[in-house]
């Protein structure tokens, strides 16, 4: 068997030379140190000096994220944003939802006694019985207990009280935020009625 033996060169090769592997890697090196040695900044992005695909036709730039991503002061606030842009930190977040910051109003009344409740939200709800000492009447919020609805009255809903009453029909009608009116068809025994008020 013949063994050839042929000079190995740093440099770039002539017919039957042989390149160092050395000098095979230095490119690859040169071009790691250059990203170390911060060679390849996002300004060089930006300018286009370094393209891909992506940035070649603009569509990403460090440019343009510069411009949309806040830095790490912006998130490490947990005050509540004041503008569309802004953005709530986790800790905001959960210090603002949840079961333990729903604060609706106490509730007032209980079983068979007048009560109200009212929501975060402003939405307030009215319930209670009454028993009716004639066929028609008012039902006036204040004299029964309860408070005045703040703004509006949307719905009363009204139904027959305690015991089978079905030859007693029992409506309400003319709601405001004080009180509402009140007849019934077939009154007898001094039977109540039920009801639930709904407004803000």
């Amino acid at each position: 068997m013949t063994t050839y033996t042929r000079p190995l060169v740093n440099g770039t090769p002539t017919t039957g030379q042989v390149v160092k592997a050395a000098h095979v890697n230095e490119p690859i090196d040169q071009i790691y140190d250059t990203i170390l040695a911060g060679g390849i900044t996002s300004d060089q992005i930006a300018a286009g000096a370094v393209d891909t695909s992506e940035l070649a036709t603009a569509a990403v730039t460090a440019a343009k994220m510069d411009g949309t991503l806040p830095d790490a002061s912006a998130m490490a606030t947990s005050a509540a944003p004041t503008t569309d842009a802004q953005l709530a930190n986790k800790k905001y977040v959960d210090d603002n939802v949840g079961s333990a910051n729903y604060s609706p109003t106490s509730q007032t009344g209980a079983d068979d006694s007048n009560g109200e409740i009212t929501l975060p939200n402003g939405l307030e709800m009215k319930w209670g019985k009454k028993t009716m000492g004639a066929n028609t009447g008012t039902f006036d919020y204040t004299d029964e207990g309860l408070s005045d609805f703040s703004n509006a009255c949307f719905q009363v809903i009204i139904c027959g009280g305690d015991t089978d009453q079905s030859s007693q029909t029992v409506q309400c009608h003319s709601p405001t935020t004080t009180s509402f009116q009140w007849s019934s068809s077939a009154f007898a025994n001094n039977n109540p009625f039920r009801f639930i008020a709904i407004g803000r």
